[in-house]
This record gives C-alpha cells, structure tokens and sequence, in this order.
C-alpha cells in the first residue's frame, strides 16, 4: 500500500471517530458535568451539612424503627450540630427557624406514649430539610411535586364520583394533600420565599371550607374544582425554581419558533456534514486510486527498485 493512501486511510478512520464523538448530545453532557461539580463540592467543603444530612437519614431510620432510644441519641447530636454557624450559613433563617420548632416538637413527642406518628413526621421534616441544605441543586423535597399531583387527582377523582359519601372521600383526600405539604414545608422554606409554602397551606384550608360549605348547600358543587385548581397553581408556584427566570430573557436572541437546545443542535449538524463530507472525499479519493491501478492491470512499482 502506497504511503498516500495509508495515510488516507488513518484521516479517514480519524474524522469517523471525531464525527462520532461529535454526536453526543451536548445538552446531556454540560448537564452531566454541572450536575457532578457542585456535588463533589458538598463532599469537599460542607463536611458539617454532610454530618448534618446522615443523622437527620439516621433519626428518620429509627423513628420507621420507632426505635426511641436510638432516635433520642441521634436528635441530641442534630440539634447541637445545628447551631453550628457554618451549617447556618445555609439555608434561610425562616427555614432554621421552622427547623427549630421540628426538633422541639420532636423531643416534645418522643417520650410520650401513642405519638410515634407525630414524630416520626418531624424526622421525615427534618429530613427533607437537611437535605435541602446539603444538596440545594437536587434537594429530595422536589419530588413532592409529583406526589402533590397524584394527591389533587385523588380529589378532583373523589369529587366527581357523584356517590353519597363523595364528601367525605374529598375531604380524605385533602387531609393526605395537607401532611405531604407539612411534611416538605422545612424544607421547602430552606430553599423558597415563606408566601409560596403560606400559599398552599392557605388554599388548603380553602378547599376545606368550600367542601363543607357546599355540603351545606351555601356553595354550588363545582366550587370545589375550582378551589383544586387554585391550589394546583400555589404548589406549582412553589416548586418553580425562582433562579431560572432569566431564561426567557436570553430566548429572546434567538430565532422565533427556535430553542437554545435547537440552536444548539443545529450548530452541531453542520459539523457533523462538514466532518461527513470530507470523510466521504477522502474515501473516494482511495477508491479512485485503487479502480486507476486496476485499470492498469498492474502494482506501482517503486522508482527506486528501477
């Protein structure tokens, strides 16, 4: 093989493996990348939120256990832990404050007998809390969302039955709503303003005066979706993430009709074509070569073996 054409053939196989590179999408990537940095930051720099985070892990372990002994030890250590300025220095100082109140309704509890639902509530609070201050990209309290949705189509479903106990059924169902919002609502207020969290709390105890006011019969019925879809509208208020609103702002360079990840990908299709014509030049250019010595019936022979 002629010296020009092997290393054809090494341009060749080159440009293929750029071009499959090239095809990752770059969304995922620079996702994946700013999702690692700030995570092994947490491990790095925040050992105190780390502590902070696994014996809160550990307390909501003992209290599924209602190991009391065990979840009394650990409370102890998260409440001195707690107070620590570092840890402080995150989070806001309405969520440190509801924080406080968790473990004191937690201690509170504890000793007494029948109230294991009470603080094993307070542990999944404390929880979620810290949590949120030692991941606040990714903070566990967020996949509530999803939990909240489940539970207004638990209502909306319970209300529109049309049975004689669709009332109380409703109202069943609100009371699930209400402790899954208690539940994140340290957390919540780590991380969001306190009218968010007000604000769902608030239309909770709307839709409870609604049912009972159209069972009464001071209300028409279809006031009660009307007062989910309000509350819907508060707990999507809530878990948007008031950092993102710039990015309408920086739509606006591109294209109307265009995204930044379309922009993107487009950008990255012309490259791909560029990188894929050359590469289909360069393999013509071999097949040439190789159907002209064909052609000649005979091997090039080196000048210097003449």
């Amino acid at each position: 093989m002629k010296a020009s054409t092997f290393f054809a053939l090494v341009c060749a196989g080159f440009c293929l493996i750029l071009a499959s590179g090239c095809s990752l999408k770059p969304a995922q990537y620079a996702a994946s990348a700013v999702d690692a940095i700030p995570e092994q930051a947490d491990v790095n720099n925040n050992s105190s939120l780390e502590q902070l985070s696994a014996w809160s892990d550990a307390f909501y372990s003992a209290a599924n256990r209602s190991n009391r002994q065990e979840a009394y030890m650990l409370l102890q250590r998260i409440e001195g832990l707690a107070s620590a300025p570092e840890v402080r220095g995150s989070g806001t100082p309405v969520g440190w404050q509801a924080f406080d109140l968790s473990l004191q309704a937690a201690k509170k509890a504890m000793p007494q007998k029948g109230t294991t639902t009470l603080w094993y509530t307070e542990a999944a609070r404390l929880k979620l809390a810290s949590d949120a201050v030692f991941r606040p990209k990714s903070p566990l309290w967020l996949q509530y969302q999803d939990i909240l949705k489940d539970d207004a189509q638990r209502i909306r479903t319970s209300w529109q039955s049309q049975s004689e106990d669709r009332a109380m059924a409703a109202k069943a169902a609100i009371n699930i709503y209400g402790e899954h919002v208690d539940r994140l609502e340290v957390a919540a207020l780590m991380q969001r303003d306190a009218g968010s969290i007000e604000a769902v709390k608030e239309r909770i105890g709307y839709m409870r005066g609604v049912v009972a006011a159209v069972e009464k019969g001071q209300m028409r019925p279809d006031s009660v979706l009307s007062a989910l879809d309000s509350l819907t509208s508060a707990a999507n208020a809530l878990f948007r993430d008031p950092n993102l609103a710039g990015e309408a702002t920086a739509a606006e360079v591109f294209p109307p009709g265009v995204t930044v990840g379309q922009q993107r990908h487009g950008s990255m299709l012309i490259g791909e074509m560029f990188i894929a014509a050359f590469v289909m030049g360069v393999l013509g250019f071999i097949g040439w070569r190789k159907y002209r010595d064909d052609r000649n019936g005979s091997v090039p022979i080196s000048r210097n073996k003449l």
